[in-house]
This record gives C-alpha cells, sequence and structure tokens, in this order.
C-alpha cells in the first residue's frame, strides 16, 4: 500500500506545469461548489502509478516487442490526500487480428480499498485509437507560434519540453523507482509513457485560458481517457526535446461532456500519443 500526500501531489503538479485549482492546498476552495473539500491527485499521476505498478510483461510475450500502449481509463472516485493506493491487474489476454496482435489487462486503481479507476492497459502491433490527423506538415507545426490556434482556429497549439529531471519527479509523484527508467549512471533515459501523456493537462488547461473560458466558476473533471502512445518514439527521445500537443476544438456532448481529441508531434510525422479525454462540468456532475 502507498499513502498519497500533498508533498506527491505538488511533485506531479510541477513536473507538468499542471496548475488546475483542483490540485492545490491552497486554493482548492476556490474552485465553485468543490465537491471534494480538498485537494485531489492528478489523473495523469493516477495514470503513471498503474503504468509503473503492474508487470510488464505477459506468460505468452514481451509487451516491449508491441509498438503501441493503450491507457482506457473511467475515473470513477476521487483519490485525496491521505488516501491508500494499490492496483489489481486481472490475467491479461493475449488476441491476434488482422491488425496485429495485442495484449489486454483488465486495471483496477482503488483507493482505501474502493475503486478510483477502472479500465485496460493494452499494448499492441497496432494504436486502438486513431483520429483524424491534421493536413499539416511537421516543420509547419514547428515553426507555428506557441500558445495559439491554428489552422483556421480548430487546433489549439501548445509547445512543451522532455525533461528529465522534471520526468524523475513525476515519477516520484507516482511512488515509482525512477533508476528503472533514468539512471545517469547507467547512460539511460526511458521517459516513463504517462510522463509526455501528463502534459496534456497543461494544453487543455492553456486552452482554456485562450478561449476565456472561466475554470473557476466553471470547472471541468476528467471523466475518461483513451490514450495511445507509439513507444519507439517514446524511446528515442531526450531530454529538451520539444513536443508539439494539438488540442481540438471540443465535441459537447448532450450529457454536458466536453470531448477533446488530442495529438503530439515530437520528431517524426506521425503522432507521439493520440488522446481523446472526456470531461464533465462539476455542476453537471453533481446533478448525476
Amino acid at each position: 500500500m502507498y499513502t498519497l500526500s500533498q508533498v506527491h501531489i505538488d511533485m506531479a503538479r510541477n513536473s507538468t506545469d499542471d496548475f488546475n485549482l483542483f490540485h492545490d492546498q491552497f486554493r482548492w476552495s476556490w474552485v465553485k461548489q468543490n465537491p471534494f473539500k480538498g485537494p485531489i491527485a492528478l489523473g495523469f499521476q493516477l495514470g503513471c502509478f498503474i503504468e509503473t505498478h503492474i508487470p510488464q510483461n505477459s506468460p505468452h510475450i514481451t509487451v516491449d516487442m508491441l509498438r503501441f500502449s493503450t491507457f482506457e481509463f473511467n475515473f470513477a472516485n476521487a483519490v485525496k490526500v491521505g488516501d491508500s493506493l494499490d492496483v489489481a491487474i486481472k490475467k491479461g489476454r493475449l488476441t491476434d487480428s488482422e491488425h496485429g496482435k495485442q495484449y489486454s489487462s483488465r486495471v483496477c486503481l482503488k483507493a482505501n480499498g474502493k475503486a478510483a479507476i477502472i479500465g485496460f492497459k493494452r499494448d499492441g502491433e497496432f494504436p486502438t485509437l486513431n483520429l483524424e490527423l491534421p493536413e499539416i506538415l511537421l516543420s509547419d507545426i514547428k515553426t507555428a507560434p506557441d500558445r495559439h490556434f491554428i489552422l483556421g482556429g480548430e487546433y489549439f497549439l501548445k509547445r512543451k519540453w522532455m525533461i528529465v529531471g522534471n520526468a524523475k519527479n513525476f515519477l516520484l509523484s507516482a511512488f515509482a523507482d525512477q533508476t528503472v527508467f533514468i539512471d545517469e549512471f547507467a547512460n539511460k533515459v526511458s521517459f516513463p509513457q504517462m510522463y509526455p501523456l501528463a502534459l496534456l493537462s497543461s494544453a487543455l488547461l492553456e486552452r482554456a485560458q485562450a478561449a476565456d473560458y472561466d475554470l473557476v466558476q466553471n470547472p471541468l473533471i476528467y471523466t475518461s481517457q483513451h490514450l495511445s502512445v507509439d513507444k519507439v518514439q517514446l524511446k528515442s527521445l531526450r531530454s529538451n526535446d520539444p513536443l508539439h500537443i494539438l488540442v481540438r476544438e471540443p465535441l459537447i456532448k448532450a450529457t454536458g461532456e466536453q470531448r477533446f481529441e488530442c495529438l503530439a508531434y515530437a520528431n517524426q510525422q506521425t503522432p507521439l500519443f493520440t488522446a481523446q479525454v472526456d470531461l464533465i462540468p462539476v455542476s453537471q456532475l453533481l446533478n448525476k
């Protein structure tokens, strides 16, 4: 068991530039109708806990041999300071389809014995999330202005950088052994899959500000995440490599949820990751 502290939350916030007030020990009360009555863990921080605390190999295949890693999460409950964390993983299943091999495991992160995140971790020869890609060259993305709406306003561009020191702190925020991923004495840099994904929250927050969305009066919280990472690209990244995150104009669902399709490009014309995330206004959450 691992007990979440405010220090763990702050390490995750500071290493990813996530300035959402839900995680701030002094300003969480600014959030209108905040139902959590205190700071809560970051969704991607909990995703990193899942990533780094489940077995990486199946009895049938080494998952590192499968190029794409996918996380499909549904958020059931928030995780608060003082909560005890544990993750359970059911025996996975290897399938072989026309698209290729895929190894899937059901996962459940629990806080104080209650389910907080329920979903799947999949590794496969193909991505499970195929979004419509914008018609733009990587060279044009690299020269586009940071924190601006591009492609006719359809996409918001946020530029981040892969920083080894930040990745270390992000791993520590999830109770992970950083030397498994990053070890200067062994000349090893292997970013966890959740680290570049976690930078997405910062991009979403900055997009909201750029669109004059009031995060205090109309706060949003994750209800689900579908995330797909190219592990081959990720393995090639080093400190200070830029990450160009594109956030598409949201789809507003009948439930009031906002669905965002997001992509991130690093050093190739194909995305490093694709993501589809659903967020719900707290006001709608309270009415459920």
